[in-house]
């Protein structure tokens, strides 16, 4: 009945979820498993009414702006939230295209090893109850992608499985998986990407809101790697031009903020010198009406003023002979900074002189009353010439800014700039070390977080690390199947792809086995796609419908019921796992020594 039959394959990972026909030639529908409501989102359907339950999926999601609204169906690996997965799987069924023309397929959906009864019952109910699936099989996704990779004749491998949230070593001999053999290690790509962000948030406080998960998740994913020894490469990074050649740098969003410079230094010249030519225009009107208000006066005074209320011309922009323009500019420079902080100094001793309590103020209306006192009986100040020099004492603080120097200020002004692209210059290179302060150096931590797989331990967690639970699991037979699984180790999973895994393993390896041992190691073709292609490859076998649980053996046996084969041994007692989740520590010293609830098909 399910041989003529297409076969929806859903390849149901952590990280993210792939699915697709038994026809097709690679997965149609391929995105993050994660799903998000947002806030105040009311969309009318055809019939106009409001629809309060639109869910966002997957890729359609911006992981940074809706961080805090992001849900999944899993815990770690398990799935725990049936609501989530039925609108996982809503959206997978319109997708492909069925619509209101749904023709129900059967289903093969890959589950994590040791997956409790009770979630795939969960899964059982909605695919054949709200879907009405025709039949459904289950199997574990890193034997789909060993049954890929392996050759005809092997029947023997330790598998790798290298997760987002977990990671399994899983013994295989004579094509049994050895479950009571299995450990697993609650570490995955989840916990590397996290330990980055916060090794990136730690490194640079001030950019917090620039380093995302996202843009943490592609530093992970383009820059990381596992070296061979870990101590001496970091010995390596002690070295000032091992850190220069080696270290990667990411630049952040920046905004180079706009200089305005569309005036020429002439041009502003120009027109300053129109604007001093209306202001003296304005003072020789004000004075001559001042002067026939009076009656008259001398004309010379008038004249001197005049003159004296323009600014001196600028003859030459050049230095002296003899003297570099570099030198002089400097010299410029710095006679414009000495004028400005004379300025500021008067400035400053004029607020003083405002206030009440300060030792300026005090000590003007200390000489003030002196003055004013009546010892003498007569007032006869002004008379002698050294009380011009009590007076200059006095006034000496309220002095005004002089017109010679407020012309000296603006010749300077004007010289530097006419000299304005070297200014312009100094400001670009400023610009661009700015730019240099929005990047990140991505140097060490591009070890340390893969490291992690190795030594949990960076990061508090008392578990071993996977070098140590391979030899772990080495020691749990003899030595002659220890050397069988050793020649053939294969590795899998997402995070398989991190450069240098394979040579790391090998030096362990080294380490672990006996003089003059073999062992091979052999990596996935496709790590993060295999699975769903040996699920798509094991669907296609001709005998592969007796492994479907069909809707009349679900409504006679019962919504745990599933058959058992060799891909798919994952009929483990819900206590096994549950006292796994519950006691991390001692999760190696948990055994599931039986297991029940399936049917088995050979």
């Amino acid at each position: 009945m399910l041989s003529n039959q297409k076969i929806i394959v859903i390849d149901n990972g952590s990280y993210k979820c792939r699915v697709g026909y038994s026809n097709s030639d690679k997965p149609i529908l391929e995105f993050r498993n994660l799903i998000a409501k947002p806030r105040k989102d009311k969309r009318k359907d055809p019939n106009g009414h409001t629809n309060e339950n639109v869910y966002q999926i997957g890729d359609e999601i911006d992981v940074d702006a809706m961080r805090l609204l992001i849900k999944n169906q899993f815990e770690r690996n398990v799935v725990t939230h049936p609501i989530y997965q039925e609108h996982i799987f809503d959206s997978i069924f319109n997708k492909l295209g069925t619509g209101n023309d749904w023709k129900p397929f059967p289903v093969l959906i890959t589950e994590p090893l040791a997956n409790p009864t009770y979630c795939r019952q969960t899964l059982n109910e909605l695919l054949f109850e709200c879907y009405e699936v025709p039949a459904v099989s289950y199997g574990i996704d890193s034997m789909f992608s060993w049954h890929r990779n392996k050759h005809a004749y092997e029947s023997n491998a330790l598998i790798l499985s290298l997760g987002y949230h977990t990671t399994h070593v899983m013994p295989i001999l004579g094509g049994q998986l050895k479950y009571k053999h299995i450990r697993r290690l609650n570490l995955g790509g989840y916990e590397m990407v996290s330990y980055l962000f916060r090794l990136l948030q730690m490194k640079y406080p001030a950019h917090l809101n620039a380093i995302t998960l996202t843009r943490t998740e592609s530093i992970f994913h383009n820059h990381s790697f596992i070296v061979r020894d870990y101590i001496e490469e970091l010995k390596r990074w002690n070295n000032i031009d091992y850190y220069n050649e080696n270290v990667k740098k990411i630049q952040l969003p920046y905004v180079q903020p706009f200089t305005i410079n569309t005036i020429s230094a002439e041009e502003k010249l120009k027109k300053r010198k129109e604007i001093t030519k209306r202001l003296v225009e304005a003072n020789q009107k004000r004075l001559k009406e001042k002067r026939e208000e009076n009656g008259g006066g001398p004309s010379g005074a008038l004249s001197n003023n005049v003159v004296s209320s323009r600014p001196r011309s600028i003859k030459s922009y050049q230095p002296p002979s003899g003297v570099s323009l570099a030198v002089w500019l400097n010299d410029i420079k710095r006679k414009h900074e000495e004028l400005l902080q004379k300025r500021t100094f008067r400035s400053r001793k004029r607020q003083e002189m405002v206030k009440r309590h300060t030792l300026a103020s005090q000590e003007r209306m200390r000489i003030i009353s002196l003055l004013a006192s009546d010892e003498k009986g007569t007032d006869e100040f002004g008379k002698d010439d050294r009380d011009w020099d009590v007076y200059k004492k006095i006034s000496f603080e309220n002095e005004s800014d002089s017109e010679t120097e407020n012309e000296k200020l603006m010749e300077y002004e004007n010289i530097l700039k006419h000299h304005q692209a070297n200014i312009v210059e100094q400001q670009q290179n400023c610009a661009e070390n700015t730019a240099e302060l929005y990047q990140l150096h991505v140097g060490v931590e591009s070890l340390r977080a893969p490291e992690l797989l190795f030594q949990p331990s960076m990061i508090g967690m008392s578990e071993t690390g996977l070098a140590e639970l391979i030899d772990f699991v080495f020691n749990a037979f003899p030595l002659d199947e220890q050397q069988t699984l050793a020649s053939n180790i294969f590795i899998t999973g997402g995070c398989s792809q991190l450069p240098g895994l394979k040579n790391r393993l090998l030096k362990e390896l080294q380490e672990m086995r006996p003089s003059k041992s073999v062992f091979s190691i052999k990596e996935s073709q496709v790590p993060s796609l295999d699975g769903w292609f040996g699920a798509r490859d094991f669907v296609n076998l001709n005998d592969c419908t007796k492994y479907f649980v069909t809707k009349l053996e679900y409504d006679e046996n019962g919504s745990e019921y599933f058959k058992e084969y060799s891909l798919a041994i994952s009929a483990l007692p819900s206590l096994f796992r549950l006292l796994q989740m519950k006691y991390p520590i001692h999760l190696n010293a948990i055994y599931a020594s039986s297991y029940s609830g399936a049917k088995k098909v050979e």
